[in-house]
């Protein structure tokens, strides 16, 4: 578990932490789900080839937590050597058959030439009964200022990731020539690519940087953020996708990223957003990947939850 120092603020540890973990009902802290992103690699690279890197996706709803040191095992459906562009249905299983997470994967197609686990997970949205208490923004708000993002070989990826890239590459599930600063230029673009789960770090905030995203002040934001106290809730990803248009995606790399919201909602346990994350090359400013995250935020890790959520729901009925 190679986060437990993240670090998150809002008055609390990442539930990477053990500790955070326990106290939340999780028992043992749960790796970072996109961590196995990267054991993927052999197979996108057996079913894909390079253009994976170039053109490809990745798209899973997270279902049960790893632990530490658990053994789990990552499954494709075998492509069709015929196609150049497609998408298959992928998934992983803890050693007693559960499932981890479930998905799909593809390249050569763009967003609107394929129906991906995020897209259908943000289509199956219910309509929220009252106003949510940690989402403040309405579907459609995007971020006000264009963020620097960048993923170093031998500099710390930022709170979040709190190791370099070298670091990583030393543990990482499935490595690849391909992915090291000495060996990288092998590849076919003569340079190092970032692995799969690096693609998520470098488009999640803060990477090779301590400018954060900057939501428009609206008073919803502001009366959370006074009732609150600065405190925030425990969180954890539901979901999480990466297309890449126009990649590979680069380490040693500075690019630029926008955000918007594109979703939110609840379960009994949590209440979501999803967000969708534009990285483009700073040159140009042609798209080169985007991200759509869903970030859980857990009730019950929020002292005081009940309460104030009531006192947002008539805040919102007052709205009417």
């Amino acid at each position: 578990n190679d986060l437990q120092e993240q670090r998150v603020g809002g008055g609390h540890k990442a539930i990477h932490d053990d500790e955070t973990a326990a106290r939340i009902g999780f028992g043992k802290a749960p790796i970072h789900g996109t961590v196995h992103w990267s054991q993927f690699t052999p197979l996108f690279l057996e079913g894909f080839g390079p253009a994976w890197f170039e053109s490809g996706s990745i798209s899973v709803h997270f279902i049960t937590p790893v632990n530490h040191l658990q053994p789990v095992k990552a499954f494709m459906e075998r492509p069709d050597p015929s196609k150049k562009a497609q998408q298959v249905s992928i998934w992983m299983e803890h050693a007693d058959g559960r499932v981890v997470l479930e998905g799909t994967a593809s390249v050569g197609l763009k967003a609107g030439e394929m129906t991906t686990m995020a897209q259908s997970k943000l289509a199956s949205i219910k309509p929220v009964k009252g106003n949510l208490l940690f989402v403040r923004h309405p579907i459609g708000t995007k971020t006000t200022n264009v963020e620097s993002a960048r993923v170093d070989f031998d500099k710390e990826v930022g709170n979040a990731f709190p190791f370099t890239l070298n670091q990583k590459l030393d543990i990482i599930t499935e490595y690849h020539p391909w992915f090291a600063q000495s060996t990288g230029q092998q590849s076919p673009w003569g340079r190092a690519v970032l692995p799969p789960e690096a693609l998520n770090q470098i488009m999640l905030g803060f990477a090779g940087t301590e400018e954060p995203p900057k939501w428009p002040s609206t008073p919803e934001a502001k009366w959370f953020q006074e009732v609150s106290g600065g405190r925030t809730p425990v969180g954890l990803f539901g979901g999480c996708e990466v297309i890449i248009h126009n990649g590979p995606v680069y380490p040693e790399e500075t690019y630029d990223v926008t955000r918007e919201l594109v979703g939110a909602g609840e379960t009994p346990r949590a209440e979501f957003n999803w967000v969708r994350t534009y990285l483009k090359d700073r040159k140009t400013g042609v798209l080169v990947a985007e991200m759509t995250l869903q970030s859980m935020m857990l009730k019950q890790s929020f002292d005081g939850y009940a309460e104030l959520r009531a006192k947002s729901d008539e805040l919102g009925r007052a709205k009417l």
